[in-house]
Parts: C-alpha cells; structure tokens; sequence
C-alpha cells in the first residue's frame, strides 16, 4: 500500500515505517548526498573497517565453473595405489574440492595440490576392470574412465 503524504508533515514514521527522504506527491523531501561520503553513498557500519586479510585468506570457491579432468597418472591402477590426477578447475584453496570418488566408493584419502592438481588413493574393494573416476567440487563433478586391475 503505497501512502503519499503532503510534504508538510516532513519525516515521520508511519506504521513504523520512516518516512524520512521518501519523495512526497509534490516532489520535496528526497535527501541529498551525504557530504562526508564518497558518491554520496552512506557505508553501514557492519562493513567498515573490514579485514583485508581474513578477505585474501577465505576460499574463493568459483561454482559457475565445471572443473574437468585432463589426464590421471597412472592410467591403470591397483587398490591401494596413489594417483595424481591433473587437469582444470579443482578450486583456488582446499575447501572448493568437496570429494573423490572410484564408480560410488570414495576415494581412500585425496588430498589437494592446488587448482590444476590433486591427489588420491584407490580404495580397497574395488572390482578390475572399466570404472569412472570423479572429482566433485562447488562447480560440479567430472569424470573419467580408468581402469582398476586385479591385485595378483
């Protein structure tokens, strides 16, 4: 319900809604500029004086990009072994990558190198043969085809 009032009344509050620079039917009332503020903008105190480190330290998780797997070295694999597995978009800082995973089985343990570049271990109990390996983070999952060989 929009309510115009004259601009006679100046500021008020209505119905517990400030009426302070809302522009009037006549067209008096809206504020001007703030002069102590750059563009005249106002700066709410809850983002004065923020933290330029905590700022640079928190994790920058780009969730419009799909990361994308390059190679995994080696290409044929035991349970048990550690793989590397290089390519794109695995995030800036450890906290973007959300997991690893062998077909459904999760990996044994991954760890992240950096954005182009983690590492993981091939869980116990997996089948030989064709299976996919998947790297999921913030921006999605990719996958790859590996092949897991028997242990003897």
């Amino acid at each position: 319900m929009l309510l115009r009032i004259p601009y006679l009344f100046g500021p008020l509050i209505f119905f517990g809604i400030s009426l302070i620079g809302v522009a009037s039917s006549s067209g008096q009332g809206a504020s001007g500029p703030a002069a102590d503020e750059p563009g005249g903008f106002v700066i709410p105190e809850s983002i004065k004086g923020f933290d330029e480190q905590k700022v640079k330290n928190d994790p920058i998780c780009d969730s419009s990009v799909r990361p994308k797997i390059e190679h995994v070295i080696p290409d044929e694999m035991k349970t048990g072994d550690t793989v590397v597995v290089q390519g794109k978009y695995f995030g800036k800082k450890k906290e973007c990558l959300h997991g690893v995973t062998f077909g459904s089985e999760p990996a044994k343990a991954f760890s992240f190198v950096d954005d182009e570049r983690l590492e993981a271990i091939v869980p116990e109990g997996l089948r030989s043969g064709m299976t996919f390996l998947n790297v999921e983070t913030g921006g999605g999952t990719a996958r790859k085809g590996i092949l897991i060989q028997s242990k003897d």
